[in-house]
């Protein structure tokens, strides 16, 4: 009974933790995101007008006979520049649709989703707990009364607590389960947006 009533608290810390700390650090990662890409977006565009602003003079360097290769060369940088970041716009817009509004949307669902199977697994808990209780109960009186079905209430004891033993560790594995999945799909999404980075940065 003990070692059932740790894996019962186990398994009710593991969806707390997911309700209370998980959720709630997913929701401020997608205000953080949503941070990084306003800042993005603002040095994207002074990166813009800074170019810009290169090309202009490298055009007039272009018009004079003596620096006409570093007008060039100026140009050159401008367009790069250019290049770049449309790759950057590109790789803001994976960060912005394939993660920050996926875990946004999943945010929202997961949090009903997990107070439900909460519910649900307390619930069920309780219902199976109080059942061998009554039953045990009776057991305990049809003894004492020497009752001539006693030994079919023992069976039935028996079974109730061997459905239990099972029902606790499986319900813990598969809050575990859920846990892990939630770790796996952050992990995985950070995996792309990783590559899709390491992509630009080795063309830069």
């Amino acid at each position: 009974a003990l070692e059932m009533d740790l894996s019962y608290r186990s398994t009710i810390s593991i969806y707390k933790s997911i309700l209370e700390q998980f959720n709630p650090a997913l929701e401020k990662l997608v205000y953080l995101g949503n941070n990084y890409l306003r800042a993005f977006h603002a040095l994207s565009k002074a990166a813009e007008v800074y170019f810009k602003a290169i090309e202009k003079i490298g055009e007039q360097a272009l018009q004079s006979s003596t620096s006409h290769v570093l007008g060039e060369i100026l140009m050159q940088m401008s367009d790069t520049q250019r290049l770049l970041s449309s790759d950057l716009e590109v790789m803001a817009q994976t960060f912005h649709v394939d993660l920050l509004q996926h875990m946004e949307k999943n945010t929202k669902m997961d949090v009903q989703f997990i107070s439900e199977s909460q519910k649900q697994y307390e619930l069920e808990y309780q219902r199976r707990a109080t059942n061998l209780d009554k039953c045990m109960a009776e057991l305990w009186r049809m003894e004492r009364a020497r009752d001539k079905n006693v030994r079919e209430m023992k069976e039935n004891v028996m079974r109730l607590r061997l459905e239990m033993q099972a029902f606790v560790p499986e319900s813990q594995r598969g809050a575990e389960l859920e846990e892990k999945r939630r770790y796996r799909f952050l992990a995985e999404k950070h995996q792309m947006l990783y590559n899709t980075l390491l992509q630009f940065y080795s063309r830069v």
